[in-house]
């Protein structure tokens, strides 16, 4: 004769079955926009900043710094990259900075938070705003 659980017993296995985590595999997103998107949204805002760049240039290199200090860091006679390489090298730093530091911060958001990668990309960009600042005092020196 088949012996019948009691219900507390039922009770407690069914309880502890649903209380115990699941391992379930962790989806990798496919999506490209959910990963990417800083990187097109950098290259997305390029135009506009070669714009604002053509505008704050009529108030002199101090100006243009603050968008693009890579630029003036390329020109900088410190390096001594004043020829044409140096002219065609900063023509392409204008069209990559921003999408370059929407790539950095695309890989910083695999691991870790955004704010942490929109810091890590505002220190690289003032970074570089310190530097040339140091440059061009040192230099006017």
């Amino acid at each position: 004769m088949p012996v019948a659980t009691t219900p507390a017993r039922e009770k407690r296995r069914m309880s502890s079955s649903r209380s115990a985590p699941r391992k379930q595999k962790k989806k990798k997103s496919s999506n490209f926009l959910v990963i990417w998107w800083p990187l097109l949204l950098g290259i997305a805002v390029t135009p506009f900043a070669i714009h604002t760049a053509s505008i704050m240039a009529l108030a002199g290199p101090s100006a243009l710094m603050t968008l693009y200090p890579y630029v003036l860091l390329v020109k900088s006679p410190a390096l001594g990259l004043a020829n044409g390489f140096g002219e065609n090298l900063s023509q392409l730093l204008m069209y990559i900075q921003f999408p370059l530091y929407g790539a950095l911060m695309a890989l910083l958001i695999r691991s870790k938070s955004l704010w942490i990668a929109l810091c890590a990309t505002a220190t690289a960009h003032f970074a570089a705003v310190l530097i040339v600042f140091l440059l061009t005092r040192t230099h006017i020196q």
